[in-house]
C-alpha cells in the first residue's frame, strides 16, 4: 500500500489514498479532497495494487437494475405490476417466479 502525505490545506496526515479509476484522481483517505502531487506512476501502482476507489453496494433485498434508468434499486408494487423504485416505470423484463417474490416480500413488509 502506498503512504502518501495529503497536500490539502489544514489536512497534511499521512494516509492510505484511494485512486478514483474513472477519473483518475487520487482521493485523501482522512479529509476525501483530491490530492494534486501524485505522480502517474504512482497512479498506475496503486491501481495494479488494488488501492482504488470502489462503488458501495447497497445490499438491499429484490434489488433489480431498470432497463430504463439504469439505477438499481428494490422494485415496487403498483396495481398488482412492477415499477421501478426510482423511476417508476414498470418493469416488463422479469422472470414470472422473481415477480411472485417481490409481490410477497412487498405484501409482507406492509402487514
Amino acid at each position: 500500500m502506498f503512504l502518501i502525505c495529503c497536500d490539502n490545506k489544514g489536512c497534511g496526515k499521512d494516509q492510505e489514498p484511494l485512486l478514483d479509476v474513472l477519473t483518475n484522481d487520487v482521493h485523501c483517505s482522512e479529509c476525501g479532497k483530491v490530492i494534486k502531487s501524485v505522480t502517474s506512476f504512482a497512479k498506475a501502482q496503486m491501481k495494479s495494487l488494488g488501492q482504488v476507489k470502489r462503488d458501495e453496494k447497497k445490499g438491499q433485498a429484490f434489488a433489480v437494475k431498470c432497463s430504463s434508468c439504469k439505477k438499481e434499486s428494490p422494485a415496487t408494487v403498483v396495481a398488482g405490476k412492477i415499477h421501478c423504485g426510482i423511476c417508476k416505470i414498470e418493469m416488463k423484463d422479469l422472470s414470472a417466479p422473481f415477480v411472485q417474490m417481490i409481490k410477497m416480500n412487498t405484501k409482507v413488509q406492509k402487514a
